[in-house]
């Protein structure tokens, strides 16, 4: 219990290392593609702090089980160099045992994954898509410029001859057809844009108001000092916005049907995938354990099975992926990415077991 103590606490600390360098470069990543979108649409610093964090639990499903691989690989690796390996097998200890604690690790890295690809991901998913389908549904105050026509959200068009200033406006010219059953055309000498709660709006000031409907073949006409009009369209909320397959659970992805034949393979696939990509940190973890202890106790030898469990990891992760892809134009291809992830998990238990090997009995 000691020795698979000692093993485990390494893989923890290697693994919380890994997997946080890698999320680091992801987040670096998703940052440059937000950043632009965020700051158009006037957003807070909060704002995009809790967007970054709503994809995590996507990203995990993906991350997790290569930082594990690396963690086991880093503390085989370093054991066979410090001779710990050799000693081991020279006083008898099993590959089994020796190999329990990377085991233990892989197996907890499993049931999380499977807790968050079942409920965490869907939650956090829908989130992240209300949130996005939100903000880019308001009105971006920074993009309003002098002598262009802006297209502030679908139906809603705005021309400014001249900016005074960051928020003040002259000789404004707005056409609203947001609502299907009238076009609404302003022209306004000043005009001043305020944020309420978030939601950008725009005052204007002495001008006139022209409504046109398809049941009238008249215009009404307003002149007004003082007219509000708000910028952004109604959020969207789960109820009528399209659902994502990724908001889905795993059982609703597997027995849904839908009229659209395509979508209805790609949420089996994602249903399968679910279900198979947190058993790739077990099968990995085994895969790396069973290179390093079934193979040559050499000092400059473990290069040689690093480039191995590199070589293997990401053929398995890209037929994975692969299998996802086929499964998406034939359904019935699904068996493949159960194949793909159980197929090294038991060559490598039995490779470490090895049943069919009789022990020696010293006389």
């Amino acid at each position: 219990m000691v020795l698979t103590w000692y093993i485990l606490r390494q893989c923890l600390s290697s693994l919380l290392l890994a997997s946080f360098s890698i999320i680091g470069l992801v987040w670096l990543g998703q940052t440059l593609r937000l950043v632009e979108l965020l700051v158009n649409k006037g957003a807070l610093f909060i704002d995009f702090l809790y967007v970054t964090l709503l994809g995590v639990p996507f990203w995990l499903l993906i991350i997790l089980p290569i930082s594990s691989t690396i963690a086991a690989t880093s503390v085989m690796s370093k054991m066979q160099q410090d001779k710990e390996l050799l000693a081991m097998s020279a006083a008898g200890i099993s590959p089994i045992r020796v190999g329990l604690g990377p085991m233990i690790m892989g197996g907890l890295i499993t049931m999380f994954l499977m807790i968050n690809s079942a409920y965490l991901m869907p939650v956090t998913y829908s989130q992240y898509k209300t949130f996005m389908t939100n903000l880019r549904a308001s009105a971006p105050i920074i993009i309003l410029q002098e002598g262009v026509f802006i297209d502030i959200t679908k139906g809603l068009t705005i021309y400014i001859h001249h900016k005074e200033s960051d928020n003040v406006f002259k000789d404004v010219f707005i056409r609203d057809s947001r609502n299907e059953d009238m076009v609404v055309e302003i022209h306004s000498d000043k005009a001043t844009v305020t944020i309420d709660n978030e939601n950008p709006s725009i005052v204007l000031f002495n001008g006139i108001r022209t409504q046109f409907s398809d049941t009238s073949t008249k215009a009404q006409i307003l002149e007004f000092e003082s007219y509000e009009l708000n910028m952004t369209q109604k959020s969207v909320s789960n109820g009528n916005r399209p659902q994502d397959y990724n908001e889905m659970g795993i059982g609703e992805l597997l027995t849904k049907n839908t009229s659209n034949r395509q979508y209805q393979n790609e949420m089996r696939a994602e249903g399968h995938f679910r279900l198979t990509a947190p058993l790739l940190a077990l099968s990995l973890v085994i895969m790396v354990i069973a290179v390093f202890l079934r193979s040559r106790f050499q000092r400059g030898h473990y290069w040689y099975q690093i480039s191995i469990v590199t070589g293997l990891t990401v053929f398995i992760e890209l037929a994975h992926l692969t299998a996802r892809s086929m499964t998406v134009n034939f359904s019935g291809l699904f068996p493949i990415m159960y194949l793909v992830v159980f197929l090294p998990l038991g060559i490598g238990f039995l490779s470490l077991w090895q049943p069919w090997r009789k022990e020696v009995v010293p006389a």
